[in-house]
């Protein structure tokens, strides 16, 4: 039989159980990666303003503080306000380190001029803060505010 003749061979094909074996060794690499990110991350020590905090004012108070990890102390903060059918209100951002203990976060309502500034006070513990407010009305209704106390869930 010549050269000419032959049928072709299926060169790079490759059988079934090494493509299994890939998929195996890749779903092991990506959980060695996921191990080591997750050893890196900083515990929750080193983090003592970080965690959903939930409380009471003039209506409901929801506060979620995450720390960036970048060294700096900033934080991004969700708080959320609500008085069922009457008002709902949420501010979100970066607070800065407002002193010892303290979280500051300063923004602009849209097409205002009037800075809201939310201070958060937490206590000794962690596990409790205070939220305070100077002009954030554009940031949530007339009866609702983003001040009163909140705990650590």
């Amino acid at each position: 039989m010549s050269l000419s003749a032959r049928q072709p061979t299926s060169i790079g094909r490759r059988p079934r159980v090494r493509r299994h074996m890939h998929a195996a060794t890749t779903a092991l690499r990506f959980g060695v990666l996921v191990a080591l990110a997750v050893t890196a991350m900083p515990a929750h020590a080193d983090s003592p303003f970080e965690g959903h905090y939930q409380g009471r004012g003039e209506g409901r108070l929801d506060l979620q503080v995450f720390e960036l990890g970048d060294g700096s102390g900033t934080h991004f903060v969700v708080a959320e306000t609500a008085i069922p059918n009457e008002c709902t209100g949420e501010l979100r951002g970066l607070a800065k380190p407002g002193g010892a203990g303290v979280l500051t976060l300063n923004r602009k309502g849209s097409g205002s001029e009037e800075i809201c500034a939310l201070t958060l006070r937490f206590g000794s513990d962690r596990k409790r803060v205070r939220m305070e407010e100077q002009g954030c009305g554009d940031f949530h209704g007339t009866s609702c505010a983003f001040a009163g106390a909140l705990t650590r869930r």
